[in-house]
């Protein structure tokens, strides 16, 4: 049996009804045991651990309800393009990257079109500085790879090459393969990359669970790519689990070409331990808003496109019902207008509801009025990134128009109809620090404080509702333990020390909060 332990600050929120504001807890076997003053919880406990944090406040530990881990941990030890404000500055940043890291495939990500005015690049800005050696750099949102030409000729792409089903190979005038590969006609190329070994994604994913500790991170919804590289996430975790070195309660969904393999073994959601459990079966249904290929009713401004319908209707369908009859919940990609309606047609449907979990729809970004109140119906959850809009707003301005950005990350109207939130970041597009999702949320401003007033302010949530979509709904989300995201005594003791209230901060003081310490089933990960 461990030692007790007492975790006091200014103010405890508990996120729970039955707990009153208290400055203290005590924390038995991993646990919540018993709130209070501080000195009465060391009579009760006179032999306990004390953490005393001057003026902090305790909080349930966050969960990210949305990363990629394994493909978040790689990409830290990449060319990081996200700063780039024009196309000669990403390949600017690429050259540099590349004296440091001179050998091999050249691997990026993080460039962001709309930095530059939407404008996709091209091969030939990367073959005037890499002519021999093959470049793939991955989108802000991972739904595009840029490439060179080598990258290109390795690949086997050409004039003639088809687009693979779900994605599109982008033509100049002449027919020629431009480098740029939308959707899964970038797995044309990530297929004949090297990939890293599963030992060596092991060490980055324990270093990658440091950073999400000093977050105030205590677990993840776990989801497989969007190109499907190895090594997977799920056999990494498990043996970092077997090696008692996994530090995050993990919910790990299943890529759609595991689906054969679950059924066979008889996997349900919800099947697991404390530490890893089986969530749901992951789909696509469209690409992004930075991409140009969310799927939409009406095409976009200005043009006859409406985007890359990654699954048919039929399909979709079909592996639901599959996966339902198997007791597998389903979670789908679904970001403009015509995705989402799809998703929550078909997963509000009552004959494919699973007991163990419910379905949910990731990032529900294009949602108007007329799709709103699905999202109240039960066994669904909204699965958003608020930090996407520090970065999106303008682009959905001039891509989708007022209308259609006006019902564009509608939180408010999405609480308003009953949904129920699963927050997190969908690193690496974007930074795992919670903060900015606070933020985004909170201000629907940029981090320039644009636009003035905030994007369609009408949509704000307070902070109260922010933090619930970070723990009490990510635990609806897992179909976890009832008391998972509170800090009510029997709670699993996942918690995090943060210097300030965050209920009392306003606008940018929110991105000045910072982690003091997180707890994790009791044991104390980070800490200042």
């Amino acid at each position: 049996m461990s030692r007790p332990t007492i975790v006091a600050g200014a103010r405890l929120i508990a996120l729970s009804p039955a707990v009153q504001d208290q400055p203290a807890l005590l924390i038995r076997d991993g646990r919540i045991a018993a709130h209070g003053a501080l000195d009465g919880l060391r009579r009760e406990a006179p032999d306990a651990h004390v953490l005393e944090f001057a003026g902090a406040t305790i909080l349930p530990g966050l969960t990210d309800a949305h990363i990629h881990i394994t493909e978040w941990a790689v990409a830290r030890r990449q060319a990081d393009l996200a700063s780039a404000r024009t196309i000669a500055e990403a390949v600017g940043l690429a050259a540099d990257f590349a004296q440091h890291h001179p050998d091999g495939w050249l691997h990026g990500r993080g460039w962001n079109p709309h930095h530059w005015g939407g404008a996709y690049p091209d091969r030939t800005a990367l073959d005037a500085v890499f002519p021999d050696r093959p470049v793939a750099f991955q989108s802000h949102d991972m739904h595009s790879l840029w490439v060179n030409t080598r990258a290109l000729e390795l690949a086997g792409i050409d004039a003639s090459t088809a687009d693979p089903a779900g994605g599109r190979i982008v033509h100049d005038d002449a027919g020629a393969a431009t480098g740029m590969l939308l959707e899964n006609a970038a797995q044309l190329v990530m297929r004949v990359m090297p990939q890293p070994s599963e030992r060596e994604v092991e060490a980055l994913v324990v270093d990658a669970q440091t950073e999400l500790h000093r977050h105030g991170i205590t677990g993840i919804h776990s989801f497989p790519g969007v190109h499907l590289i190895e090594p997977r996430p799920f056999p990494v975790l498990q043996r970092l689990r077997e090696q008692d070195r996994l530090r995050l309660r993990v919910l790990q969904h299943i890529a759609l070409d595991e689906l054969d393999g679950a059924l066979t073994l008889g996997l349900r959601s919800g099947f697991g331990d404390d530490w890893i459990r089986i969530g749901a079966l992951k789909m696509f249904l469209d690409g992004a808003l930075g991409s140009r290929t969310a799927w939409l009713r009406e095409p976009y401004e200005g043009s006859e496109d409406r985007g890359v319908q990654v699954l048919s209707a039929e399909d979709f369908r079909d592996f639901v019902q599959r996966a339902a009859h198997g007791g597998i919940a389903s979670t789908v990609h679904a970001i403009g207008d015509a995705a989402v309606q799809l998703a929550f047609e078909v997963l509000t449907d009552p004959a494919v509801q699973v007991p163990n979990l419910p379905h949910r729809v990731e990032h529900v970004q294009c949602c108007p009025p007329d799709l709103q109140p699905f999202a109240g119906r039960a066994n669904i959850v909204s699965s958003m990134q608020p930090a996407h809009l520090i970065s999106d707003w303008a682009a959905a301005d001039r891509h989708w128009g007022a209308q259609r950005a006006r019902a564009t990350y509608a939180f408010r109207s999405l609480l308003d109809a009953g949904a129920t939130f699963a927050f997190g970041s969908d690193a690496p597009v974007e930074p795992v620090d919670p903060r900015l999702a606070f933020y985004a949320a909170a201000t629907r401003c940029d981090l320039d404080a644009k636009p003035a007033g905030g994007w369609y302010p009408e949509e704000c949530i307070p902070m109260a509702e922010v933090l619930r979509g970070y723990t009490t709904g990510a635990a609806i989300a897992a179909g976890a333990d009832p008391l998972a995201g509170t800090l009510a005594i029997g709670a699993p003791a996942d918690l995090a020390v943060w210097s300030d209230d965050p209920l009392s901060l306003r606008g940018p003081e929110l991105l000045q909060l910072r982690v003091r310490a997180t707890i994790v089933g009791g044991e104390v990960v980070f800490g200042d």
